[in-house]
């Protein structure tokens, strides 16, 4: 895992956090690792569909 080199304070709403709660419960994962799963998968399945994403500075 990475170390985050600017650090984003993430608000979500309470019915959404809750759900992340409780799947990294079920995980037995941190709520942090469970946030990082869900934007990896999000990530993936979108360059399925669209293709990489480019990312500046990455050559």
């Amino acid at each position: 895992m990475s170390v985050q080199s600017n650090p984003y304070p993430l608000r979500l709403e309470k019915p959404h956090m809750d759900k992340i709660r409780a799947l990294a419960k079920e995980g037995r994962r941190s709520i942090n690792m469970q946030l990082c799963i869900a934007v990896e998968s999000y990530l993936e399945q979108y360059e399925k569909e669209h293709g990489e994403i480019p990312v500046p500075g990455e050559d």
